[in-house]
């Protein structure tokens, strides 16, 4: 496996921030946040430089990523816990700004309502093949197991997805159903 030299590895970070900080701001939600995860994650490429697959960097980087995330969460997580002990309560949020509101559909809203449902495991590896658009040895790659193993991994979680988005067409369908007997009752009602 060929070591990227530093010339290699600007020509990496051109090639790949822009895919690498979507990745980002899709999982992490908060633009600048973004940007400074996406930095590290090229950081962790520069520390990594030796291990890092020439033929497979944009997965590995996307590998790195989801890691350098994991472990931003878990540090907020940590924070939150030490604001809570001293008694700041304070909860900030950043709403997006013009521009940036997406389209939304309804099927869009029940998948990342179902999505959220599922192990972090199974959102990672469907985003990757939706989001990202990785596929066979790429997948494996950002996923750091074999290709038959990601294959699973996303048949799986397909199938748990899918069933989620069942039990949740159920539970709408039981909830329409309960609508329309309660209308239907109150106008039989007003007909006495």
């Amino acid at each position: 496996m060929p070591t990227p030299e530093t010339a290699d590895l600007d020509q990496l970070f051109h090639d790949h921030y822009r895919a690498v900080l979507r990745y980002v701001v899709r999982r992490a939600g908060d633009r600048d946040r973004a940007h400074d995860i996406a930095a590290e994650v090229f950081l962790v490429a520069w520390q990594r430089r030796r291990e890092l697959p020439a033929q497979r960097a944009l997965p590995w980087l996307y590998g790195v990523a989801a890691n350098v995330l994991a472990h931003a969460r878990r540090s907020d997580l940590r924070a939150a816990s030490a604001y809570g002990r001293f008694g700041n309560n304070l909860v900030t949020r950043s709403d997006p700004g013009p521009g940036e509101q997406l389209e939304w559909s309804d099927d869009l809203a029940q998948t990342l309502t179902a999505l959220r449902e599922l192990s972090p495991a199974d959102q990672e590896v469907l985003m990757l093949v939706a989001w990202e658009e990785l596929r066979g040895k790429d997948l494996a790659a950002a996923l750091g197991c074999s290709s038959a193993a990601a294959a699973v991994r996303l048949h799986r979680a397909r199938r748990r997805l899918a069933a989620v988005r069942a039990r949740h067409g159920r539970q709408e369908s039981e909830r329409s159903a309960g609508s329309a007997v309660v209308a239907g009752q109150s106008n039989l009602q007003g007909e006495h």
